[in-house]
C-alpha cells in the first residue's frame, strides 16, 4: 500500500511569508500616507492660488473704478457738486480713494471712528483702502429735465431704490444726491430735502438739467482692509465694509480666507502728467486726489496648518519673517491704475 507523506507549510515558510506581508503592507501604508499628503498640500496650494487670484481681482476691479464719474472722467473743468446733506466719511465722494492703517496709533490719516469700532476692526499694522465709485451699471435718463430742480425721470422697474446715493453724469456734467424716494412703477426719482432717508439732501437743485444723453448711477463707500476670520478661527481673512449695503449682506463681510497682510503704496502724481512720480505709503501722500495708482502687496497663508515639515520663512514688505506653524505662504503683488485719472 502506497502511502504520501503529509505536505505543508512550516514555521521557516510562515514566518517568511509574514515578514513578506507586513513589508507589503507597511510600503501601501507609507504610499497612501504620502499620496494623502500630496492631494492635502495639492487641494490646500490650489485653494491659496485661487484666494489670491480673486484678492487681486477684488481690489484691481473697484480701484480702477475710483471716483468714476461718468464719461467726464476726472477733468477738473467739470466742477464736483454733491447736494448730500453729510459730509461723514461714508460720503466724502470728492475724496475717491484714501488709505489708512489698521490701530495704528499717531498714523496719519488717523483711521475713521466709522472702522475702528467695526466688529472685526482693522488687525494692527496692516494697511486699510477706502474707496468710492459706482456699484453697478448706469440706468440712462428716459425723459429730460426741464429745470436741474426736477425729478429725474429712468425707466420703470429700474434697480434703484429709496435711499440710494446716486450719481447722475453726463459728458459735461456730474451731480451726487440721496433718492429722497424712488417709484418703481414709473420710474420717478425725487430728490427733495428733508424726509427720513439719509443722508438727505441740502438742495433739491442738481446745478443741471440733464438729458437723455445722461445715466444714473449707485455709489458706495467700499473699504477693504485684514481681520480675524470668522469662518476659520485663528487665521485672518480679507474683510470688505459697503456703505450703502445695496446687496443686503451683512457689513462689514468676510471676503476671502488666509489673507495675512495688506501692503499698499500709493502712486502720485506731482507734476501733472497723469503718471506716478513717486510710490509711498499712505502716510506720505500729500493730495489724494493726485494718486493716479496702488502698488498692492498681499501675503496669503494656507488655512491648514501642517503643510510643511518645518516653519517656512517668507519675506513681506521688505521684512523676513519666521512663524511658529507650518503653513504654506505666498505674497503676491499688483499695481493697479485708477484709470479714472489718467488719459
Amino acid at each position: 500500500m502506497n502511502t504520501r507523506r503529509q505536505e505543508g507549510m512550516g514555521l521557516v515558510e510562515l514566518l517568511v511569508w509574514m515578514a513578506i506581508s507586513l513589508l507589503i503592507i507597511s510600503v501601501i501604508g507609507v504610499v497612501y500616507a504620502n499620496t494623502k499628503q500630496l492631494t492635502r498640500v495639492n487641494d490646500t496650494v490650489s485653494r491659496l492660488q485661487e484666494n489670491g487670484r480673486f484678492v487681486v481681482y477684488l481690489l484691481d476691479r473697484d480701484i480702477r473704478m475710483a471716483g468714476f464719474r461718468g464719461c467726464n472722467g476726472n477733468d477738473a473743468t467739470v466742477p464736483y457738486l454733491s447736494v448730500l446733506n453729510s459730509t461723514a466719511y461714508p460720503y466724502q465722494f470728492n475724496t475717491a480713494i484714501v488709505g489708512y492703517r489698521g490701530a495704528s496709533g499717531a498714523w496719519s490719516p488717523a483711521l475713521p471712528t466709522d472702522l475702528s469700532a467695526l466688529t472685526p476692526a482693522p488687525l494692527s499694522g496692516t494697511d486699510v483702502v477706502t474707496v468710492r465709485f459706482i456699484d453697478g451699471t448706469g440706468v440712462p435718463l428716459t425723459a429730460a429735465m426741464a429745470v436741474p430742480t426736477d425729478d429725474v425721470q429712468v425707466a420703470a422697474g429700474s434697480a434703484l431704490s429709496t435711499g440710494d446715493v446716486l450719481l447722475i453724469a453726463d459728458c459735461s456734467a456730474f451731480a451726487i444726491f440721496n433718492a429722497s424716494d424712488f417709484n418703481l412703477g414709473n420710474g420717478q426719482i425725487k430728490h427733495d430735502t428733508g424726509g427720513a432717508t439719509l443722508p438727505g439732501n441740502t438742495s433739491k437743485n442738481l446745478g443741471t438739467a440733464f438729458r437723455t444723453d445722461a445715466s444714473v448711477y449707485r455709489l458706495v463707500t467700499r473699504t477693504y482692509f485684514v481681520a480675524p476670520s470668522t469662518r476659520r478661527p485663528g487665521t485672518n481673512s480679507l474683510w470688505s465694509n459697503s456703505v450703502p449695503g445695496y446687496d443686503g449682506q451683512p457689513q462689514p463681510e468676510e471676503m476671502v480666507e488666509g489673507v495675512e497682510g495688506l501692503s499698499l503704496f500709493f502712486g502720485e502724481d506731482l507734476d501733472g502728467d497723469k503718471a506716478a512720480n513717486r510710490y509711498v505709503s499712505a502716510n506720505a501722500v500729500g493730495t489724494w486726489n493726485n494718486v493716479v495708482s496702488v502698488k498692492a502687496q498681499l501675503l496669503l497663508a494656507t488655512v491648514r496648518d501642517n503643510m510643511t515639515t518645518a516653519p517656512q520663512a517668507y519675506t513681506f514688505n521688505s521684512v523676513t519673517t519666521t512663524p511658529t506653524d507650518k503653513r504654506l505662504r505666498s505674497v503676491l503683488s499688483s499695481v493697479i491704475t485708477v484709470r479714472n485719472r489718467v488719459p
